[in-house]
């Protein structure tokens, strides 16, 4: 049994809106260096459009994804190693995004009266590989975004921020003393 009191309603809150926004600012992360790519590969114009739609974009991702870790989505792996937690949730979660992305499409597509291949084109280029070389890259991005939370589960945050962010002299001190 613990001995911590049980969160109140406004700590459960405020958790949750600093979940949120950690999911939000590496999508955001990700997407914003992913549409800056594509404008400079494309030479195109257009930036400030495609950063605001990366913002968008950001805050579905984040919604889809925090409301599936709400649901234990992907909780199979907890008491085993981590680099199973890790790539089973990755895995997982890109599975999700992917297929999200693509309803997206779909729904967008039939609300504007477009064809079937015509929404799909706006994942991955429509096709099946394409679609599947859009999922690699989501589940490679979310590899280090599910190490880093699996790490923080099992050491604690306070002390993987201690880890991540203190000198390292200044760690050997504080181990020693």
């Amino acid at each position: 049994m613990s001995d911590a009191a049980p969160l109140t309603r406004r700590q459960k809150t405020v958790g949750g809106l600093k979940r949120f926004g950690v999911i939000f600012l590496y999508f955001w992360g990700l997407l914003a260096i992913s549409s800056l790519h594509k404008s400079l590969i494309l030479e195109e114009s257009g930036l400030p459009y495609r950063q605001s739609f990366a913002v968008v974009n950001a805050l579905v991702l984040a919604k889809i994804l925090f409301v599936a870790e709400e649901l234990k989505v992907g909780e199979r792996y907890e008491r085993e190693p981590l680099i199973y937690a890790m790539v089973f949730k990755a895995a997982i979660y890109s599975v999700l995004l992917a297929a999200c992305e693509i309803f997206e499409s779909l729904a967008i597509g039939y609300f504007r009266g477009r064809a079937l291949a015509e929404c799909l084109a706006d994942v991955g280029g429509g096709t099946p590989f394409g679609i599947l070389t859009t999922t690699l890259l989501l589940f490679v991005a979310l590899l280090p975004f599910f190490g880093f939370r699996e790490l923080c589960a099992v050491v604690g945050e306070p002390e993987l921020h201690r880890l991540l962010f203190v000198k390292r002299a200044r760690l050997k001190i504080l181990d020693e003393g």
